[in-house]
């Protein structure tokens, strides 16, 4: 293995495990896959997803046998569900083709970001890519084994994503031998122990109508995925515009982020994280095509990232128009200038030193305000008050150990997620007033 990507990763593994747990679980996915795979650790029943006692099919299972394992090797249970994903973030660098896309991956927002949290996303990604690099280097059986995992990772979606590269590969079926050698078993038990149940969730709910019905309330428009794949693919957007020249070895990276492009936006159902898989085939394809002032940008923007720390939980709470800069933005601010110079004479070096300096201190000063302000880890409500978020729902059902339900009483403050002087008392719960947990 080359010395200079051994190093590479070796150095991003400083902020990438930094503090990794330090924030509790946050939102409403996180808490829910943790819980799901601990659940999976304790029980023994590594078939069908279970969430507070009842079967849960919104995911398949590759994200909770992730976690089960690490919970099974006792690593404290937020660790045991965001460390493998981050494992995942950081060992999938050296299967990219250069060094130079793995530190454009390696250091890009999305990457960063979504190697921190335990959702399905990174996993499919991981997944996918490793199918579409082994079958382009002609390795048919483990792109296969690939594509499996990707299955299991996030259902039918990697099947999807691949299209572009079957047809170029159409006579080639070694790839889907392994695929459904890998997958195929888990989904034929499933169904053998659920019945109809995992089809009408897993395939007529979660897969159908998140792609053709506004039912799940993410419905936006088709353009949202361009703003968002440039805000992923920071600081390295701006050499997107250099891609105007593909090499033939190039070409089914280009037709895979066109095609998944075009097949994501028509989804009437949009997140965020869901264009993700993207974001590796655009850092091959970037790769060859940076300037020395792509290196400055990178390195400037990184640098100013701290500057988000003290904002962020109450843009997340009460919105952006109620968020402040910290006194000290300005330093950070005025630092930018500093980096870019940098990295403008020593390029990947002075990036690399850019993302371990912001890296670290924006989880050093943002991951306890998560903790006090997102994360229900030490809040001090057994209950769920009226208007409670669906996060703070199941992050206390998650933190309590078990599934919390709406209070009847009136709570004080209801949204002060505080260390508790004392492990709260049992408070009166309405067992009539169900949420629903099948909501997303």
């Amino acid at each position: 293995m080359p010395k200079p990507r051994v190093w590479l990763v070796a150095a991003l593994a400083i902020p990438y495990l930094l503090f990794l747990a330090s924030s509790g679980l946050l939102g409403p996915d996180e808490p829910r896959y943790a819980a799901i795979g601990h659940q999976m650790a304790s029980s023994g029943d590594w078939i069908t997803p279970t969430l507070w006692g009842k079967p849960w099919f919104e995911k398949p299972p590759l994200l909770y046998w992730l976690i089960a394992i690490f919970d099974t090797l006792g690593f404290p249970p937020d660790l045991a569900a965001r460390l493998p994903v981050t494992l995942l973030g950081l060992g999938f660098l050296f299967a990219l083709p250069t060094l130079e896309s793995a530190l454009i991956l390696g250091t890009s927002i999305g990457w960063l970001a979504l190697s921190q949290v335990a959702v399905t996303d990174l996993p499919l990604t991981v997944c996918f890519h490793a199918f579409l690099i082994l079958i382009l280097r002609n390795k048919p059986w483990p792109a296969g084994f690939a594509l499996g995992l990707a299955v299991l990772a996030k259902g039918l979606v990697p099947l999807v994503l691949c299209i572009p590269v079957a047809f170029l590969y159409r006579k080639e079926w070694r790839h889907w031998a392994g695929m459904l050698a890998t997958a195929l078993p888990w989904y034929l038990a499933c169904y053998a122990v659920n019945g109809q149940r995992f089809i009408d969730e897993f395939i007529i709910r979660h897969h159908l109508q998140r792609f053709l019905s506004p039912e799940l309330q993410h419905v936006q428009p088709f353009w949202f995925y361009i703003p968002v794949l440039i805000g992923l693919a920071m600081p390295w957007a701006p050499a997107l515009l250099r891609l105007t020249e593909i090499d033939d070895e190039q070409k089914p990276y280009l037709y895979t982020v066109l095609w998944g492009f075009l097949f994501l936006s028509i989804s009437r159902n949009k997140l965020p994280a869901y264009v993700l898989p993207l974001l590796p085939s655009l850092a091959i394809l970037i790769a060859g095509k940076l300037l020395r002032w792509h290196y400055a940008f990178a390195a400037g923007l990184l640098v100013a990232l701290p500057t988000v720390a003290p904002w962020l939980p109450t843009a997340i709470d009460d919105g952006l128009s109620k968020a402040n800069f910290s006194d000290t933005a300005w330093l950070w601010l005025l630092a930018a200038p500093i980096a870019a110079w940098a990295a403008y004479r020593y390029q990947q070096k002075a990036v690399i030193a850019a993302a371990i300096l912001a890296i670290c201190t924006l989880k050093i000063n943002l991951y306890p305000n998560l903790l006090n302000t997102v994360s229900a880890k030490y809040s001090k409500l057994t209950c769920l008050p009226e208007g409670g978020s669906r996060g703070l729902r199941y992050g206390l059902s998650y933190y309590l150990n078990r599934e919390v339900d709406y209070c009847l009483e009136p709570q004080e403050n209801p949204t002060l997620l505080e260390s508790p002087d004392k492990t709260p008392g049992d408070q009166k719960v309405n067992p009539g007033n169900k949420a629903n947990p099948q909501q997303r």
